[in-house]
């Protein structure tokens, strides 16, 4: 059971994708409610024990390291990645914002279904810049860990991830020995249940 933590979402990552863990701890969502400076700053203030990132929100831990690694009792990387350029061609992602300025709540949904989430569509609208902002920052971001210590960090990925590749974990785990890893049978979207049971 997991209900002290903070959970910093990835792009896209609304609440309503994980519906089992509403009202239990705080919830991030990059960009479209939170700056990565709003980010980091609860990411340095925050009281949970447990501290879970999605896919970019991993990213943005996995930037702020040397900060959170000694803060949080668990660390739980989600689909998590140093550079997702390494893995998706920049090109690809600028196409995503150009349609994104055509049809964005098409996007998202698209987005989700690639993810493997097969829940309710969640809208976008008036989201449309702070998602544009987040892919444009997924071009260019690097997170380059200056502490590696990860004795306390879980790291999972889906195994039939369409959006970052499960060697992405691998190439983390190759400067992060100490961490745990666990692959679970499914894509990049990751349930609140699943969730529960990698932290057991």
């Amino acid at each position: 059971m997991i209900d002290d933590f903070l959970f910093v979402s990835g792009w896209a990552g609304y609440p309503e994708l994980f519906p089992s863990l509403a009202g239990k701890g705080e919830f991030l969502l990059p960009f479209v409610r939170h700056a990565e400076r709003e980010v980091f700053d609860r990411l340095d203030a925050s009281a949970a024990s447990t501290l879970i990132g999605w896919s970019t929100g991993a990213h943005m831990i996995l930037k702020r390291w040397s900060r959170v690694v000694n803060r949080f009792e668990r660390i739980i990387l989600l689909a998590p990645f140093l550079a997702f350029t390494d893995y998706t061609p920049e090109k690809a992602v600028r196409l995503m914002i150009r349609e994104m300025r055509r049809d964005p709540e098409q996007v998202v949904r698209r987005f989700h279904a690639n993810c493997g989430y097969n829940g309710r569509p969640v809208h976008c609208h008036g989201d449309a810049e702070g998602l544009i902002a987040g892919l444009e920052y997924l071009c260019v971001s690097r997170a380059m860990p200056s502490h590696l210590g990860g004795r306390k960090t879980i790291l999972v990925h889906g195994e039939h991830d369409r959006i970052v590749p499960p060697h992405a974990t691998e190439d983390i785990r190759e400067v992060m020995p100490d961490a745990s890893c666990q692959t679970l049978a499914c894509g990049h979207y990751i349930s609140g249940h699943d969730l529960v049971d990698t932290a057991v």
